[in-house]
């Protein structure tokens, strides 16, 4: 009889360790899902890109007018003494404060400026910004060069170009 008992309890033992071997199986717990819509990404125009009174010549030339406002010229394009506006583009990025972006600015010979006579092309396109919207914001300016054509008629030209702003 002591050996039915002991077997029994034997048993009995047993049942309770696979159940609590069981329960580690079923063992849970919890997280909790969040989100952050953030603030999307724009730019404003604040300054558009001026290039000023130019000369032309029978020789083709280039005018650029760098991020800081420096106007050069090279070949057949001078300058006269009455310099016109002179200025870089001028934007301003707003979004995420501290989000890294990225700037897409037109490639060469996509931007023309027409007017009186034959279109001139603008290439070179650069930007000083640091791409950082540190506080929100970034301001930043916008060269090119103009690429003049030889005897370009004299007159007012224009021509509109897209600066893009993306977050990375």
């Amino acid at each position: 009889m002591k050996k039915l008992i002991a077997l029994f309890a034997g048993l009995f033992l047993m049942t309770i360790a696979v159940e609590n071997v069981n329960a580690q199986y079923n063992v849970s717990d919890q997280a909790t899902a969040t989100a952050f819509i953030i603030t999307p990404i724009s730019i404003e125009k604040i300054e558009d890109l001026a290039f000023g009174n130019i000369i032309a010549s029978a020789t083709i030339g280039t005018v650029t007018v760098d991020v800081s406002n420096n106007r050069t010229q090279a070949g057949g394009a001078t300058f006269p003494t009455v310099p016109g506006t002179i200025s870089s583009a001028e934007f301003t990025a707003t979004g995420f404060s501290g989000a890294v972006y990225s700037i897409t600015l037109p490639a060469d010979g996509a931007i023309k400026l027409s007017g009186v006579g034959p279109d001139m092309e603008l290439t070179a396109f650069v930007h000083n910004a640091e791409e950082v919207l540190t506080g929100g914001t970034e301001t930043f300016q916008v060269g090119a060069t103009l690429n003049v054509n030889a005897d370009q008629a004299a007159g007012a030209y224009t021509g509109v170009f897209d600066v893009i702003v993306n977050y990375n």
